[in-house]
């Protein structure tokens, strides 16, 4: 009898394991969507590539969802966007700006290498002026030293 009953308690115990495993799966099976996306993200934007080809060609179409043809265009990230958000951050932090660890928990849902590889991108290319430790914007969303503002384009947060 007490035979039945350490199989029985074993049984749910190992039951029990399964599902909380299954459910750590799931969770990293989203995760690691999360990540391909980002990956394959962060590759269009410095690689230059078709965002849309990565996504075709990566044979995991049923773990990321395809976007959707034509909904940014030339007008760059929406203001609701990693970047529309942290451009909105650096034009609100004046002229000391932010240090990479606060505009991190200003922004706690942006994976650290996503935000990295923004401010990095928008140094080089002069949209963020980098000052030691410090990142900011102009008020008139131009970094010193710009020539893009000559051309006449329009801000690409703007719609």
């Amino acid at each position: 009898m007490a035979e039945s009953n350490t199989l029985a308690k074993a049984l749910e115990d190992v039951r029990q394991r399964r599902v909380e495993l299954q459910a750590e799966h799931e969770r990293l099976t989203a995760e690691l969507s999360k990540l391909r996306l980002a990956e394959r993200s962060l590759a269009a934007i410095v690689e230059g590539a078709p965002l849309a080809d990565d996504f075709a060609s990566a044979g995991d179409e049923d773990a990321v969802p395809k976007p959707r043809q034509g909904r940014r265009g030339a007008r760059g990230p929406r203001a609701n966007s990693a970047k529309g958000r942290l451009r909105s951050i650096l034009l609100g932090a004046g002229s000391q700006g932010l240090s990479q660890a606060e505009i991190a928990r200003k922004l706690p849902d942006v994976a650290p290498a996503t935000l990295n590889a923004y401010l990095s991108t928008m140094s080089t290319s002069g949209e963020v002026i980098r000052a030691g430790d410090f990142f900011r914007m102009e008020p008139d969303g131009e970094a010193e030293g710009d020539e893009g503002a000559e051309d006449g384009a329009p801000d690409e947060d703007q719609e």
